[in-house]
């Protein structure tokens, strides 16, 4: 990257020159735990965060004299993965730790002025910590602008139902998220290893069921993640490219303005 986008990498004089109260700020939420034989423990960090660095360097190269800027903080590898406890290696967050990063990091955010956020998140087990910190901090600072993109691996498969083959793309370590490691880290993915087809036997679409990961699949992964493919993974990425661009377009169009506020814009 010519513009430097990660916080980690800045010195003090680049984040007084990079980071100011007009900054966007991006924080990655992921896991580390099973995906199958085939895929990396960090899988739900590391495609987040390739994914944000994409969509960041197309803004920057597209609108380098834009009145915002950006910036993502260092990634969160932990999320919540208590339903993956019987797999081994799971690392793990409690529901009340999670949340309490997030509202940290969150609130570190708003002490430095930064109060437009959007949260990519790559797991799971992070949806509900991340609506519970995000509603908590809205309370305490109500011109906080916080957004988040839940779970992209729904998402995909319902802006596009002709890319997949299997279960709309869905499961753990399955085809949508196989194919999308297969464009951002193809070096970590083994597919002469990925299991067979595991589509778990759930009674309704409609009424969901809390269940441990073991009741669904012994190897870590469900789906297809032998109809992966690197042309889906390339799919996928446009797919969210365009709903990032577009959530992102809107809010800078509006100072990240909303709701009855926006009418009071000029």
């Amino acid at each position: 990257m010519d513009k430097k986008l990660l916080l980690e990498e800045m010195n003090a004089n680049q984040v007084k020159n990079i980071v100011n109260n007009n900054s966007i700020a991006f924080i990655i939420l992921g896991s580390c735990e099973n995906h199958g034989d085939h895929l990396p423990f960090g899988s739900d960090f590391m495609f987040p965060m390739n994914l944000t660095k994409i969509i960041l360097e197309k803004i920057v190269n597209n609108n380098p004299s834009s009145d915002h800027n950006y910036f993502i903080l260092p990634v969160v590898p932990y999320g919540v993965s208590i339903h993956h406890n019987d797999f081994q290696m799971t690392m793990s967050l409690k529901f009340s730790t999670m949340i309490s990063v997030i509202e940290d990091i969150l609130d570190s955010l708003a002490k430095n002025e930064i109060k437009k956020v959007l949260v990519i998140n790559g797991h799971d087990g992070n949806i509900a910590p991340i609506e519970v910190a995000s509603r908590n901090l809205k309370d305490k600072y109500p011109d906080m602008v916080i957004a988040c993109l839940e779970s992209w691996w729904v998402l995909v498969g319902q802006k596009n139902i002709s890319i997949f083959n299997v279960w709309k793309g869905l499961g753990h370590g399955g085809e949508a998220e196989t194919s999308a490691m297969l464009v951002v880290r193809p070096d970590l993915v083994d597919l002469k290893s990925a299991p067979d087809q595991i589509i778990p036997n759930l009674p309704s679409d409609d009424i969901r069921l809390y269940w441990k990961f073991s009741e669904l699949t012994r190897t870590g992964a469900t789906g297809a993640p032998r109809e992966a493919s690197v042309q889906k993974g390339q799919e996928i990425i446009d797919i969210l490219e365009r709903v990032v661009l577009d959530f992102i377009n809107k809010m800078n169009g509006s100072n990240w303005r909303y709701g009855v506020s926006t009418s009071n814009f000029e």
